[in-house]
C-alpha cells in the first residue's frame, strides 16, 4: 500500500508539472519509427497527446507489417487527429516473411477513414529524417518501436548526424533470448552497442500491465481524442478476444510512458552507452493506467501564464456565453474556448472575423501538432477592419504575434480570410471555404443595411452572429488546407 501511495504521489507531482508548466516549447523532440503493431498505435497516440513532446516525423519500417501497409495506417491515424502536417516516411520492403500475427494486425484499422484528404507524399525514411536533421535547431530523440534498422542505416550514411541525436529509446525485451524487434535486424542492435550514442532499451519483463477492461476504463476518464481513438480501435472483435485471454500487454506503450515519467522506471543494467530499463518493481497496474490516462489527457489542457486553470465556471460568464459554454467546450475543446474568449476580451468586442481567426490559428497548430509560439504566419487580411480583425484572432490563438516577430501582414489582401503558416520549413495555405466566406459577407451586409453601420443595434446583431459562429462552426470543416 505504501508503494502504491508513493507512486501515485510521484505521478501527481510529475504530471502536474508536465501539464501546467508547458511554455509552448517542447522538452522532447522526437522522430518515431514504427513497424505497424497495435501497441505502436497506442504509443504513437501517447506521443501525439503530450504537450511537452514534439513529433517531427514518423517512419514506417518492416516488422509486424510491411512499410506500405503501415504508411496507410499512420496517415489515417494522423488524419483522425487532424495532425496531417506530421510527415511520414517509408523504408524499403525487406526480403523477409512477416510474423504469424501480421494477418490479424493488418485487419485492425487505426482510424475509421480509409483515406485522408491530405495524405503525406511517399518519401523515403532517410529523406524524411535528413530533412528534419538539416532544418531543426534542437537535438532529437530517435524512438524505435520496431527494429533499429532505419536508424542504423541513417547513422552509417550520415555520420555527421550523430551529434544531433540526443539519444535512442527502443522497445526491446533484453531478457528474452531474441525479442522480435531485435530479430528483424540483429546487426543494427550490435551496431549501436558499439557507437557512442546513448541507447535506452525499454522492456516489460513481467506478466503485468495488461491492456484490458481496467486499462480502457482508466483512459476513458479523460476527455481526449487520443484516448477515444485507442478505445475505438480496441473494440475490434479480434482485439477484444485477445484482451479477454490476457494476451495483450503494454509493450511499446512503455517507451512513451518512460520518456514522460521516467521515475516509474528503473535501470536494470548498463553496458557502455546502452541502458536496460524496466518498470519499478511491484508497481500496481492501476498506477500505470492512471499515468497513461494523464498523458493522453494532457494535450486537452490549456497552457496558462496567469491562471492556474482557465475558468470554466458558467457563473463567471455573461448569460449568452454561459449558455453555450458546456456544449461548445464539449464540441471543440477547452483550448479553442480559451483562445476565442481571450480574443474577444483583447479585441474589444465579440467579432466575427476575430473569432474565425482564432479558430484558424488553433487549426494550424493542430495540423502541425505544435503549441503556441511555434508557427510563423503571413496573413492576407490587410490592416483595415472588419477583415483585419481576423489578424487579432490569429495572433492570440497561435502566439504568432507582432511582439514575437512571428507574424507579417501581406500587402496582398484577399476577400477570403487566408494565412500561410510555416513550421520547420513546411508550409500550408489555410483559407475559409468560399461558401462560409460568402455567408459571413452576406450576413454582415444584411446587418449594415438593416441597422446602419456601427450603430448600437448593429453591434448587438454582430455579437449574436459571432456567438452563433463560435458555437456552430467546426474548425475542422470550415477551412481548406493546401500544402505548399
Amino acid at each position: 500500500m505504501f508503494k502504491k501511495i508513493l507512486a501515485l504521489l510521484f505521478i501527481s507531482l510529475v504530471l502536474s508539472a508536465f501539464v501546467s508548466a508547458h511554455s509552448g516549447k517542447p522538452k522532447y523532440h522526437v522522430i518515431i519509427d514504427t513497424d505497424g503493431a497495435i501497441d505502436d498505435m497506442r504509443a504513437i497516440s501517447m506521443f501525439l497527446a503530450q504537450n511537452d513532446t514534439r513529433v517531427l516525423g514518423i517512419t514506417c519500417s518492416q516488422g509486424t507489417l510491411g512499410p506500405d501497409s503501415i504508411f496507410v495506417k499512420v496517415n489515417n491515424l494522423l488524419s483522425a487527429f487532424h495532425h496531417e502536417g506530421i510527415p511520414v516516411g517509408l523504408d524499403k520492403k525487406l526480403d523477409k516473411d512477416l510474423p504469424p500475427w501480421a494477418a490479424y494486425t493488418q485487419k485492425i484499422k487505426w482510424a475509421s477513414s480509409e483515406s485522408s484528404q491530405l495524405v503525406s507524399q511517399k518519401i523515403s525514411s532517410a529523406e524524411l529524417i535528413s530533412s528534419v536533421f538539416e532544418n531543426y535547431p534542437d537535438k532529437i530523440t530517435l524512438v524505435a518501436l520496431g527494429s533499429l534498422k532505419t536508424y542504423a542505416e541513417l547513422v552509417e550514411q550520415h555520420p555527421e548526424y550523430e551529434d544531433k541525436i540526443e539519444r535512442i529509446v527502443w522497445y526491446n525485451n533484453p531478457y528474452i533470448d531474441t525479442d522480435f524487434n531485435e530479430s528483424v535486424s540483429p546487426e543494427s542492435y550490435t551496431y549501436f552497442k558499439q557507437k557512442d550514442i546513448p541507447l535506452e532499451v525499454v522492456g516489460n519483463n513481467t506478466d503485468h500491465y495488461n491492456v484490458d477492461a481496467a486499462y480502457l476504463e482508466a483512459i476513458k476518464t479523460t476527455n481526449s481524442q487520443y484516448a477515444r481513438q485507442i478505445a475505438w480501435v480496441h473494440q475490434h472483435p479480434e482485439i477484444v478476444s485477445r484482451m479477454q485471454a490476457e494476451h495483450l500487454q503494454l509493450w511499446d506503450d512503455l517507451v512513451a510512458l518512460y520518456l514522460t515519467v521516467p521515475i516509474l522506471f528503473q535501470t536494470e543494467n548498463t553496458e557502455g552507452k546502452v541502458s536496460y530499463v524496466t518498470m519499478q518493481n511491484g508497481l500496481p497496474d492501476d498506477v500505470v493506467n492512471k499515468a497513461i490516462s494523464a498523458i493522453l489527457g494532457s494535450g486537452t489542457q490549456t497552457t496558462n501564464r496567469v491562471f492556474n486553470t482557465f475558468p470554466v465556471d458558467a457563473d463567471l460568464y455573461k448569460p449568452a456565453y454561459a449558455k453555450m459554454l458546456e456544449s461548445t467546450i464539449e464540441n471543440y475543446g477547452l483550448i479553442e474556448w480559451k483562445a476565442i474568449s481571450m480574443t474577444n476580451e483583447i479585441h474589444g468586442h465579440t467579432g466575427i472575423y476575430s473569432i474565425i481567426g482564432a479558430k484558424m490559428g488553433i487549426r494550424a497548430m493542430e495540423y502541425f501538432n505544435v503549441g503556441v509560439n511555434n508557427l510563423t504566419v503571413t496573413t492576407y487580411a490587410g490592416k483595415k477592419p472588419p477583415l483585419s480583425c481576423f489578424n487579432d484572432g490569429i495572433q492570440i490563438s497561435s502566439g504568432a504575434t507582432i511582439g514575437q516577430g512571428l507574424i507579417s501582414i501581406s500587402d496582398t489582401i484577399l476577400d477570403v480570410p487566408t494565412i500561410i503558416a510555416t513550421f520547420n520549413q513546411h508550409k500550408i495555405k489555410i483559407s475559409v471555404k468560399p461558401d462560409i466566406a460568402a455567408q459571413m459577407q452576406n450576413e454582415i451586409k444584411y446587418g449594415v443595411q438593416t441597422y446602419g453601420l456601427l450603430t448600437e443595434q448593429y453591434w448587438l446583431y454582430i455579437e449574436k452572429l459571432a456567438i452563433r459562429y463560435w458555437s456552430e462552426f467546426d474548425r475542422n470543416k470550415i477551412f481548406t488546407i493546401e500544402k505548399l
